[in-house]
């Protein structure tokens, strides 16, 4: 699977915004909330601000998330880590096509000030979208031997067929993400994950009572993008008239506008989108398909939660950082970036420490004794993880302060020092030892690209990392007795008991020293027990 973080960037309806967007469990005005993030809103503006979108998506994800977390322990007894090896070769490639599908110009539907404009550049990328797929099929039609061969993947050939597939339906997933995010959609976006979740989940579980093989892992993802490309369709009907309005000549116009996104942000989004899946294809190179299965779950099982709360967060912060930067609404950007990136950290941190505690356990338990290494790899990728967790939602400053060739350079940069780490890694040592250089390069460069887009905003490099340190502190301070746990070789069901008492007084601590989180929480569990 892909990894957290490398970027996304919405803006008005992730869907337009009604002030009642519902999504399958809670509904913002349920919720009732009347949350203040950076700017105090008055009582007599009832749109949904910042913290309550936030709360949607995630709301909204929330079924989504645990059924992808209680599922996978079952895939992960079905299917092998050569299994899941090919799989994440697959996701891999066809996630790089997705990317460089639509060059970037998905991102531009955020900036049109018409709907017509905007309507032109999303059926502009669904045209080329349409045009990669074709033009892949052509590739895998007649070269699968040879993707087999480069890749070092005995098997994978037989299965190349299905990347345009998912290549077509990931990109137009990504058009009509960011059309309904224009449109303040939320609700459907939230409803469209559940689905995403629930059909490939269902179906790569299914298919296996007739054959186990990487075929029902590859079917399952390309059926569930299919479904949720649907179910989206549906509700984008609603706009039918906006886009009977489009027109070759206007599409052209909108595409050499927005010239700056193929040019400077698909190069670098496409960099940004390959450098996380260059472990896949060099571990398969150099170690088999196994290794990469192990670095797959790995790599998944840490992203699943973080990756929907970050992915939740980025899509409401790039629509409210827009309209601050282009005067349609009132706010302090320094003091909105501050709020986003102290609960990035706040949210965060406990868990990782968790993770490097623990993760050989955590997994054996979970998976199954044979994924022990899994444990293992993550407690080497935790710190590098964490701080792409931390970037993924403010990486969009880049392109409200219209800094796509500074991204660009970094995203080149990074990635070229991700395939040396990794080469290196591979040629002299062991699986962890090239992991540990692929994570050490990302920490280095992460930490600056916080540091760059934080000091964007206004925000001081130490004010940043006070933050850091101090809820690390926290986090490490209450662990100390489940490290004294591990040290002592302690029974892991005493360390696992000893992690649910110690995690609520975490939150707690910090929850109590962040009185605007505290009310969302609160609410957010008062509303939660409601339903059940």
């Amino acid at each position: 699977m892909t990894v957290l973080g490398e970027v996304f960037h919405p803006r008005r309806k992730l869907a337009g915004y009604s002030t009642e967007i519902k999504t399958p469990h809670i509904t913002i005005r349920d919720l009732d909330l009347d949350l203040e993030v950076g700017n105090n809103m008055s009582e007599s503006n009832k749109a949904p601000n910042f913290i309550a979108n936030v709360l949607k998506l995630v709301s909204g994800s929330v079924t989504a998330q645990i059924l992808g977390i209680l599922l996978v322990p079952l895939i992960t007894r079905i299917y092998s880590p050569d299994d899941l090896g090919i799989f994440q070769l697959f996701l891999s490639i066809s996630g790089i096509l997705a990317i460089f599908s639509t060059y970037s110009y998905q991102f531009a539907i955020m900036s049109p000030k018409t709907e017509e404009d905007s309507a032109n550049v999303a059926v502009l990328c669904a045209i080329l979208v349409t045009i990669t797929s074709l033009l892949t099929a052509l590739v895998v039609l007649f070269l699968p031997k040879d993707v087999e061969y480069m890749l070092n993947a005995p098997g994978i050939s037989k299965y190349l067929i299905y990347v345009p597939a998912i290549t077509f339906f990931n990109g137009i997933f990504f058009v009509q993400n960011y059309w309904l995010s224009r449109k303040i959609r939320f609700g459907v976006i939230a409803g469209s994950r559940i689905l995403n979740t629930v059909s490939t989940k269902a179906f790569q579980l299914a298919i296996p009572i007739w054959n186990v093989s990487p075929f029902g892992l590859i079917a399952g993802y390309v059926i569930g993008y299919g479904f949720t490309d649907l179910f989206m369709l549906k509700d984008i009907k609603q706009d039918l008239k906006v886009f009977r309005k489009i027109s070759l000549k206007k599409m052209k116009e909108m595409a050499i506008q927005y010239k700056n996104f193929p040019l400077f942000t698909s190069w670098s989004t496409l960099a940004n989108t390959i450098s996380p899946q260059v472990p896949s294809f060099l571990l398969a190179y150099f170690y088999g398909t196994s290794v990469v299965g192990y670095f797959s779950l790995a790599n998944q099982v840490v992203n699943m939660p973080m990756g929907l709360l970050g992915t939740a967060i980025q899509q409401v912060f790039f629509q409210k950082i827009s309209e601050v930067k282009n005067g349609n609404e009132k706010g302090d950007m320094k003091v909105i970036v501050g709020e986003v990136y102290k609960k990035l950290i706040l949210i965060g941190i406990f868990p990782m420490i968790l993770l490097v505690i623990m993760g050989e356990e955590i997994f054996t338990f979970a998976f199954g004794k044979s994924w022990y290494i899994s444990g293992t790899y993550v407690k080497i990728l935790v710190p590098w993880i964490f701080l792409v967790f931390l970037s993924s939602p403010i990486s969009t400053l880049y392109s409200v302060f219209e800094k796509q060739r500074v991204w660009f350079t970094f995203s080149m940069i990074l990635l070229i020092s991700r395939v040396v780490a990794l080469v290196i890694g591979g040629t002299y040592g062991s699986p962890e030892f090239a992991l540990g250089l692929f994570s050490l390069t990302g920490v280095l460069f992460w930490l600056w690209n916080n540091a760059y887009l934080l000091n964007l905003a206004g925000i001081n490099k130490m004010e940043s990392v006070k933050i850091l340190i101090k809820y690390t502190a926290i986090g490490v301070i209450v662990s100390i007795p489940l490290i004294l746990l591990e040290v002592l070789s302690a029974n892991f069901y005493v360390i696992l008991l000893a992690a649910m008492i110690i995690t609520p007084i975490y939150y707690g601590i910090t929850l109590h020293d962040d009185p605007t989180f505290k009310r969302l929480f609160s609410a957010f569990l008062v509303k939660i027990k409601s339903k059940i």
